[in-house]
């Protein structure tokens, strides 16, 4: 018997035509398909073309995808159920199992959704799915975007000191010393966190912002939670809102140097007075951290020693914040947010360029060059800027060249 003949089918009218058909399955949803096909499999080929002369280089980017298209239909009265059991399957995320006579057991996933098509006179219904197979790797451990979670930390830790903030600031109901030093110690932090804003600071939104917090100090004082929403938007409010074209280099240092805010404390005060102390400089430097780590994540290093350096600031004032911070729950957010945004930085540092001296031994052209060293133009611009070439088609042996590369 042929292999064929052993299979399940059922035959249904299709236009006034007999369609046979061969059961499958997918995550254990069985259908009934009647063409098969395949495509992709031979190899990845890009073709690039070298400037200014004849020939080409092809570079294999590796294995083409498989894809395995069916032509699918769901039969009997209970035709609408198998339907959407197949469509629940094919929504589900992460791979399944595809049962198919002809291509074997795999597992697979659902590309580009499933087309379906239905006839009030017809018994059935018909449609396509194409599925690719799974790797046969695992990939584990995988930071999605490590950005996204270095700004989710520092996101974190702001609503963490602005809780501990409201929690131990107290001046309802207190006595007028302890009023007066809690609007004194405010206005210091006011007054730090726009000296330290130094891309924005005369903006004029900016300094009306500020202005309306100092001439409103004792009043929004006996609402701590109010004071926190308007002094971390004093800290980390972006200097495009604003309407500036700020380097975020610049932003990160500002931002480094608010991490260093300190209060006096001398013996004797109320305890009050220096747990409001605590609690202000705890959510200045919190909040300054916050900032430091949501500028950094934005910034573009030209150079690995500049990279090296940014992230020995951030580690330096990470650790000194640290070692004054006595609150447990603290010190451990804003660690974490330490640990990723530093790691944030190192995987950064492997894609950041460096420079190589090429010798140039004849008048040349900035295409050749880079095309020689990279094979590819993806670098021209960047080669193009750093050495600052007045005519790049005309590169002369007496100019040098430093060739931006990556690792």
């Amino acid at each position: 018997m042929a292999y064929i003949d052993s299979l399940q089918k059922v035959s249904i009218q299709v236009n006034g035509s007999t369609v046979e058909c061969v059961a499958a399955s997918y995550k254990g949803v069985p259908f009934f398909f009647e063409e098969a096909s395949y495509s992709g499999g031979g190899r990845n080929v890009q073709t690039n073309s070298i400037p200014f002369s004849d020939n080409h280089v092809n570079e294999d980017t590796g294995k083409g995808v498989a894809k395995y298209s069916f032509n699918i239909y769901f039969l009997g009265e209970d035709a609408e159920s198998k339907k959407d059991d197949f469509l629940k399957a094919c929504n589900e995320a992460g791979p399944g199992e595809l049962v198919h006579p002809y291509f074997g057991v795999f597992n697979a996933r659902c590309e580009g959704g499933v087309n379906l098509s239905y006839n009030n006179l017809q018994e059935y219904i018909s449609g396509s799915v194409t599925f690719v197979p799974e790797n046969d790797f695992e990939i584990r451990n995988v930071e999605v975007s490590l950005s996204g979670k270095t700004r989710q930390k520092a996101g974190e830790l702001r609503k963490v000191s602005a809780a501990k903030f409201q929690d131990s600031f107290k001046t309802s109901g207190k006595k007028k010393s302890i009023l007066d030093n809690a609007v004194e110690i405010s206005r210091k932090a006011v007054d730090a966190a726009y000296s330290c804003r130094k891309v924005v600071q005369r903006a004029a939104d900016y300094v009306r912002m500020v202005g309306r917090i100092k001439s409103n100090i004792q009043a929004i004082m006996l609402a701590p939670g109010d004071f926190v929403a308007r002094f971390q938007n004093l800290v980390t409010v972006s200097a495009e809102i604003l309407g500036i074209d700020a380097d975020k280099k610049e932003s990160l240092k500002n931002a480094l140097d608010l991490m260093s805010f300190s209060l006096p404390f001398v013996d004797g005060y109320h305890p009050q007075i220096a747990a409001n102390k605590m609690a202000m400089v705890s959510l200045v430097r919190m909040t300054a951290a916050s900032s430091v780590a949501e500028n950094l994540v934005e910034c573009e290093f030209s150079s690995v020693d500049e990279a090296e350096q940014v992230q020995d600031d951030v580690y330096d004032a990470f650790e000194k914040m640290l070692s004054e911070t006595d609150d447990p729950e603290l010190y451990v957010v804003a660690q974490e947010l330490e640990a990723s945004a530093l790691k944030y930085l190192r995987d950064g540092l492997s894609n950041i360029p460096y420079e190589v001296d090429v010798d140039i031994p004849a008048t040349n052209n900035l295409l050749s060059v880079v095309y020689g060293v990279y094979g590819s133009l993806d670098l021209v611009e960047s080669v193009f800027e750093r050495n600052g070439y007045r005519d790049p088609l005309m590169i002369k042996p007496s100019d040098g060249c430093l060739v931006l590369c990556n690792d």
